[in-house]
């Protein structure tokens, strides 16, 4: 008899796990997702002659499931890169944009002389971050630090509030005070362990790149597809065919007394499985998950932000003379709605129309959430209060859209590795149970498909299915 698999979820790693056990015999596997369509957040639009991103925009290539996964479903004739002129990124400081200085890397400087001539921090501030070249390394057995106290006691408070916080929120949408360096930044723990001194390390890291190193984060290794990744979601789709049922409700998941497991559904259906994946949003899991009372206390520890895009669509004579760069992000001292906008058709080729420009805009996060407690209106108005502020706005736009993720952005906080420790710990001890999914370890779309894959190695391996 055939093993039965569920996977809870149709997100990117819950298809990327479901396709890999849809290649072997004896396993039926099945695929529920609540919504009406699959993808999780992973969706794109068109408009007008305009390529929208809903969610992500972009996959970290250097990791090898992006690139890997990619290959699988047949889509490397679409994979596109970054514009080779918009390699560089930009930081708010006031009204003012500044590029970020050649050689930094998310928070230290490898190159001097490009960051001793860059506004972007203060004499006193530049000073401040100079005595990293001569503090000693930290005890490691001291208990673990936040981003916000390794980058305040290395580099100083401005090197956290001008660099740090704008360019690592713009990846994690976190309140730097109380996400963990280990479980986010754990290449700056080693620095600090192997060189003493960030710089000297970012020195050596400079060095080994070459001209390749571009500025702020690493533009060149992120890639797209040339219809949006949105397409990726459709292909994973199409090949789970009909084992994926969305309007698919789970609610509970309990372990049965012989072995295995019992799914819950809303329309008031209970059906048995030998093994349940769940790739969900931890709280989801949680929820799901309420009769075990410690795994469910551990996901649901796990905090999340909202998030939300807005795109936004030019005619160029509309809009003031943009600055040749992917984009720029937003210190949270400076206090205002954006955390970062991308230069949409900048970035990336084929994304608006000839004589126009897309402009996407995000807000909220841990920072500010009390931002997207307004209406949709009234946000696109901050925003666009806000470019015009920085660039000029001459006419209303063609179009605004906006897209909300509440509790989308998962956020690793002290204590994120341990928690994690725990949670595989709790699932050793409840065979046929699996977690994947953005809360765990990784928030990009290559972590989580790595995710998938792995459970689905497990599963493969425990049915000795070939």
């Amino acid at each position: 008899m055939n093993k039965r698999v569920a996977v809870i979820g149709a997100g990117v790693s819950g298809m990327a796990c479901a396709l890999r056990l849809r290649q072997a015999s004896g396993l039926e596997v099945e695929v529920h997702e609540a919504a009406a369509q699959p993808g999780g957040v992973t969706q794109s639009s068109q408009r007008d002659g305009f390529r929208l991103e809903c969610g992500p925009d972009s996959m970290l290539s250097i990791k090898p499931a992006a690139l890997g996964l990619l290959r699988e479903l047949g889509l490397e004739a679409e994979i596109q890169s970054t514009r080779p002129q918009a390699r560089t990124s930009l930081i708010a400081r006031g009204r003012r944009l500044i590029p970020v200085p050649e050689g930094v890397y998310l928070m230290a400087p490898g190159r001097m002389l490009p960051f001793a001539r860059s506004p972007l921090i203060s004499w006193p501030g530049k000073l401040r971050m100079g005595l990293d070249l001569i503090l000693p390394r930290r005890n490691p057995e001291l208990p673990e630090e936040s981003l916000a106290a390794f980058v305040r006691r290395r580099l100083g408070r401005e090197g956290l509030e001008r660099l740090a916080q704008p360019l690592i929120g713009g990846i994690y949408t976190a309140n730097p005070e109380r996400l963990s360096l280990a479980a986010t930044m754990p290449q700056f723990v080693d620095m600090e362990r192997s060189h003493r001194s960030l710089i000297l390390a970012m020195r050596a890291r400079s060095q080994a790149m070459g001209s390749a190193a571009a500025s702020g984060p690493r533009y060149g290794l992120f890639v797209t597809l040339r219809s949006g990744l949105g397409r990726l979601s459709q292909v994973m789709a199409e090949g789970l065919g009909d084992v994926l049922h969305c309007d698919s409700v789970a609610t509970s998941c309990r372990r049965r007394p012989a072995g295995g497991w019992i799914l819950g559904f809303a329309d008031g259906r209970a059906q048995d499985y030998d093994q349940v994946v769940l790739a969900l949003p931890a709280h989801r899991s949680a929820a799901l998950l309420e009769g075990d009372d410690l795994l469910s206390r551990l996901l649901g520890g796990i905090a999340y932000a909202n998030i939300a895009t807005v795109n936004i669509a030019l005619r160029r004579e509309d809009i003031g003379q943009l600055p040749q760069a992917a984009g720029f992000v937003v210190p949270a001292v400076d206090h205002h709605s954006l955390i970062a906008c991308t230069f949409v058709d900048q970035k990336y080729e084929h994304r608006a129309p000839e004589g126009c420009v897309l402009l996407r805009a995000f807000c909220g996060g841990a920072m500010h959430p009390e931002d997207l407690q307004c209406s949709d209106e009234a946000l696109v108005n901050r925003v666009l209060a806000e470019i015009d502020w920085r660039f000029g706005l001459r006419r209303a736009p063609l179009f605004t859209q906006v897209n909300r993720w509440p509790r989308a952005m998962a956020q690793y906080e002290l204590g994120h590795q341990r928690r994690c420790d725990l949670i595989d710990g709790a699932l050793a001890l409840r065979p046929g149970l699996h977690l994947i999914g953005n809360g765990l370890r990784g928030v990009g779309i290559p972590d989580v498909v790595q995710q998938g894959w792995n459970v689905a190695e497990r599963i493969l391996s425990a049915s000795a299915v070939p």
